[in-house]
């Protein structure tokens, strides 16, 4: 809550004035201020030095992530306005799959789901999560940038607070683009770029504009999603970003 508060009251704040605060923030308080309330688990000066991580110490630093967090990532609003983006049931591929609380939610709904992540302990809490239903959704250990299906494998593909986190944003975008069928639905926090916080985020989008040109496709959505949302996991400002690539729909 009063992190909420704090971040409604910035967000009032004229643009200059929350530029300075950041700044001061960033050089005098925000590493130890990030290191006393984690822990030595999180790396703090991640940013610094994910350039030269192996695929090893990204699959170590995001076990660690979900053996500390359960966070579901999304709420029933964001649910909505992804179930109505993607539209008929149809084939889905959830990348980024975290908990699992997307994919199930899809699946509920009549879609055939498939959930993806790079973490065993995500991996395990979302198994948990769909064990308690009856639904079916296959669950594949993997990196967004190297994904394990043919072309044109799924109608659509769905990634929820994911893309900000990936290492290689050009190669992740062809991925998604060569096995999506029809449409790509993205959900990233609106931000700008800062070495110390308390995530593991590598790219920062903070506007609609630097989406569109990641994906470069000819026919798009992408809409701003307001941050005061009291039953959401995030708290900041969203940008849901829906591509349409224009290939047939499998029945």
């Amino acid at each position: 809550m009063a992190r909420r508060l704090y971040l409604k009251f910035k967000s009032l704040m004229p643009e200059p004035l929350r530029d300075m605060l950041s700044f001061f923030n960033q050089h005098l308080f925000a590493r130890w201020t990030i290191r006393k309330k984690l822990g030595l688990w999180f790396e703090v000066d991640f940013r610094k030095k994910c350039q030269t991580f192996t695929p090893q110490d990204w699959k170590k630093h995001y076990e660690a992530c979900w053996q500390h967090t359960t966070n579901p990532c999304i709420n029933k609003g964001d649910f909505r306005r992804i179930r109505d983006a993607i539209g008929q049931p149809c084939s889905v591929l959830d990348i980024g799959c975290g908990t699992g609380q997307l994919a199930l939610s899809l699946a509920q709904a009549g879609f055939r789901v498939t959930a993806l992540d790079l973490s065993i302990n995500a991996l395990r809490l979302a198994r948990n999560h769909i064990a308690q239903i009856d639904v079916n959704i296959p669950l594949v250990e993997s990196f967004a940038e190297h994904l394990p299906f043919p072309s044109s494998a799924f109608d659509c593909i769905t990634c929820c607070h994911t893309l900000e986190h990936v290492s290689d944003l050009d190669r992740t975008v062809a991925e998604f683009k060569r096995v999506a069928k029809e449409k790509i639905v993205i959900l990233v926090p609106k931000q700008k770029y800062r070495l110390y916080a308390e995530n593991y985020h590598t790219y920062f989008f903070n506007s609609s504009e630097q989406l569109i040109d990641a994906f470069k496709l000819k026919q798009f959505k992408c809409v701003e999603l307001d941050g005061d949302r009291e039953d959401s996991a995030y708290p900041s400002p969203m940008l849901m970003y829906v591509g349409t690539l224009h290939k047939h729909r499998s029945a």
